[in-house]
């Protein structure tokens, strides 16, 4: 029988490699990050991937985060600009991504991110075209670049497949590289590529992060109509679920 949870000494294992990376690599990791909400497992058939170990370097949807800062960025806003700030405030965040591992497929309604590879490559994965979320019509200044078709070889997590369909456009980032930016509406994904000899380690500086968690219900929003809010759309339904808790034992 697959197994539907992460053991508390894999878990801890698998935090503590990671905040020891982060801490070497100069990001300001404080005590309260490391706690049971930063690695992130995208539905409970992703949990094998402890089986083997996370350097198995099999395909799996799973990873951690660290986020350092997240400001609505709303104090002094004009009233009349309020209803527009869902799109704006600032998010810093740090992910950390072993090799074959990825986020799964998804796109944000109101979320622009830009990616800087701090350690390792980054196999991006995303859809030129935005997505059509509603009728209204939308601003276009920059559009995201074509990119190049995906390389030969790519093993996809099983039984999710279908979800990574219609990103047909990729590009590989490196340590070194310009910020790479990815627009709201636009379907992505990205993984530490099979053969890497270290986790990926990606900063991504983005506006407001929307993301509740599970214990979002305790936290004020910081105006009304951001209540609730949940800016992440998953392609696949488990990695929806997924992202909200993490099973540990």
């Amino acid at each position: 029988m697959t197994r539907t949870y992460v053991t508390r000494r894999e878990y801890d294992e698998w935090l503590n490699e990671a905040a020891s990376l982060a801490r070497a690599l100069r990001y300001p990791i404080t005590p309260d990050m490391v706690n049971d909400s930063a690695g992130i497992v995208f539905g409970d058939d992703q949990y094998a991937a402890f089986e083997n170990g996370l350097w198995s370097r099999e395909p799996y949807e799973l990873m951690v985060i660290f986020e350092a800062l997240n400001e609505p960025a709303v104090d002094g806003l004009p009233v009349s600009a309020a209803h527009g700030s869902e799109y704006s405030g600032l998010c810093d965040k740090l992910m950390i991504v072993h090799p074959g591992k990825f986020c799964p497929p998804h796109y944000h309604q109101r979320k622009t991110e830009s990616y800087e590879v701090v350690l390792g490559e980054m196999d991006v994965f995303y859809g030129p075209e935005p997505v059509r979320v509603d009728d209204e019509e939308t601003v276009t200044f920059s559009p995201m670049p074509a990119g190049s078709p995906w390389p030969d070889g790519v093993a996809l997590p099983a039984g999710r497949e279908d979800t990574y369909a219609a990103l047909t456009s990729y590009v590989r980032l490196s340590a070194g590289d310009p910020k790479f930016v990815m627009h709201r509406k636009h379907l992505h994904t990205f993984r530490c590529p099979a053969d890497a000899t270290t986790p990926l380690v990606v900063r991504e500086v983005s506006t407001y992060s929307h993301e509740p968690t599970e214990h979002a219900a305790d936290k004020p929003a910081p105006l009304p109509t951001w209540a609730g809010l949940h800016d992440n759309a998953f392609l696949s339904p488990a990695a929806n679920t997924g992202r909200l808790v993490t099973h540990i034992r």
